[in-house]
């Protein structure tokens, strides 16, 4: 009796050594992101396609050569198809590199909420796709966006140094609701406005994004509340179009902007712009490119993902400093080549 007792016993904890094994083995499984495969490639084998929403202005420039110099640091192959700013013809480049069977994608989307059967596709075909900057619809695996909440903090303690007095008022020209992520500056302005004390008197959408558009938006802030000191505006063209109109009353509100494109770096030079938030394109396409890296050849499993890019506040004091930080990056002059001038209305 006793020996069968033995034998019962060992038998349990043989059972038992089993099924902790092979919930052991369970729990260290890797996973993986929707529709792609646990199999890892070889860089020399990588090929990552880039549809990107326009070569014409410079911050899509200096994306797209993050984006390029990422890919040959690792080893990748790449492909460039340019949407030019047309949303259907983002649909399409999209469907050319899943067609081309690209090992990744990297999209810069004119329109984010037209890409998602797009993004289907290349997600049902075992390609990941990573949206760089603007936003994202369907099932991408990340997006690499700027930390926009902390750039409109950026610019309300900048204003908040320039005016202690916590009775001053500011002004805010803001984007359309639709610009989810980029609706995130002038959140993260108002929180830091409140939170140092300060009121924003007069906050009115652009309608138009353009110069001429921040023009009027910046006169439409001075006739709803005239005793404000300063503005910020979330868009770059739109804040030198807001200090044109101040240069124009020969006020002498500060306004500060939102990109670090090269009208806003002329603007700052000559003494128009207060200061602006500067967005990293290049940090942002190199990460694209990184977390596309991470996922084909390191293993490891993203989905729907937001990973923030920094920004930095740009004013007269390091403006030089900055743009030869970008000229040395990108290879492309932050005041644009030729240089630009800044025209009051």
């Amino acid at each position: 009796m006793k020996r069968y007792l033995r034998i019962s016993v060992f038998a349990i904890l043989i059972l038992a050594l089993v099924v902790t094994f092979a919930i052991a083995g369970c729990k260290t499984g890797t996973a993986t992101a929707k529709g792609t495969t646990a199999k890892t490639m070889k860089a020399a084998d990588v090929t990552i396609g880039y549809s990107v929403w326009t070569m014409e202005f410079t911050f899509f420039q200096n994306l797209e050569k993050g984006v390029k110099d990422a890919c040959k640091a690792f080893g990748f192959k790449y492909s460039m198809l340019d949407q030019k700013s047309d949303a259907t013809q983002m649909v399409q480049d999209m469907n050319t590199l899943v067609n081309q069977k690209v090992s990744g994608i990297v999209s810069t989307p004119v329109d984010p909420g037209a890409m998602a059967p797009a993004v289907q596709k290349a997600r049902d075909a075992g390609i990941p796709v990573v949206c760089a900057d603007i936003g994202k619809s369907g099932p991408v695996n990340a997006l690499i966006i700027s930390n926009n909440f902390n750039g409109g903090q950026l610019a309300a303690e900048f204003l908040a140094k320039l005016y202690p007095d916590k009775s001053t008022t500011f002004g805010l020209g803001n984007l359309k609701p639709q610009w989810t992520y980029a609706r995130q500056r002038g959140e993260g302005f108002k929180a830091k406005c409140d939170e140092l004390g300060y009121t924003v008197k007069s906050e009115i959408i652009v309608q138009n994004p353009s110069a001429e558009g921040g023009y009027d938006t910046m006169q439409q802030i001075m006739s709803a509340a005239s005793d404000i000191k300063g503005a910020f505006f979330t868009s770059g063209r739109e804040a030198v179009g807001a200090a044109n109109y101040i240069k124009s009353q020969n006020g002498e509100q500060k306004v500060v902007g939102y990109n670090g494109d090269p009208e806003e770096f002329n603007a700052i030079k000559d003494g128009i712009l207060a200061a602006t938030v500067l967005q990293q394109p290049y940090v942002i396409g190199y990460k694209a490119v990184e977390t596309l890296k991470e996922i084909l050849v390191d293993g490891k499993s993203y989905e729907n993902v937001e990973i923030p890019a920094e920004v930095k506040l740009v004013t007269p004091e390091n403006l030089e400093q900055v743009a030869k930080e970008i000229m040395d990056s990108t290879g492309n002059s932050a005041y644009g080549a030729p240089a630009t001038t800044t025209t009051t209305k």
